[in-house]
């Protein structure tokens, strides 16, 4: 436990999840180092020099008691302009595409996904046993892999519905 000071340059609050319920979690920053107060409210605020006992703890560096010495006033913060950060491409559930392009983040999740269930498939059809493994075995496994990747990304959905379409617009030729 190391008796720490400074000026209080941000404070922040963040909820969280708890058995009890939602509660704010309250911390602050200090010469470049965020001070976690955990549950009790430090009742800081920018510009204020205080006191505290600094311990390094599991969550950074924790306090447990703030001691306010004086109280300035919060220097003004200087005009900031920003520009909004670019949106992220199927950042959320509404945004979620199906069937999934080939290029598609999910892609890979569905990949390895496939693989695994395709190699535990293989092993559960052998019985459990040991075997060796050889370039027929992974061929096969791949095999697996990729027709459980084209069911589950929406690629057989995509080549039955293009089928249908390009059948339709033949008989419209006709």
């Amino acid at each position: 436990m190391t008796m720490m000071s400074g000026v209080v340059e941000a404070v922040s609050t963040k909820d969280v999840t708890t058995k009890f319920g939602t509660k704010p979690t309250y911390s602050f920053k200090v010469n470049g180092t965020w001070v976690k107060c955990g549950f009790k409210n430090p009742n800081v605020d920018v510009g204020y020099t205080v006191d505290f006992d600094g311990v390094t703890g599991t969550y950074g560096l924790e306090t447990k008691a703030v001691n306010i010495t004086s109280r300035a006033a919060a220097p003004a913060a200087p005009a900031v302009t920003s520009t909004a950060a670019p949106k992220a491409a199927y950042s959320s559930y509404k945004e979620k595409v199906f069937p999934i392009p080939a290029l598609h983040g999910d892609r890979a999740i569905i990949r390895q996904n496939a693989l695994a269930r395709a190699t535990d498939l293989y092993i559960a059809a052998r019985g459990a046993k040991p075997f060796d493994l050889d370039k027929s075995n992974l061929g096969l496994i791949i095999d697996f892999a990729r027709t459980f990747e084209a069911y589950t990304a929406g690629d057989l959905d995509m080549a039955e519905a293009m089928s249908e379409s390009a059948a339709a617009s033949e008989n419209e030729m006709f």
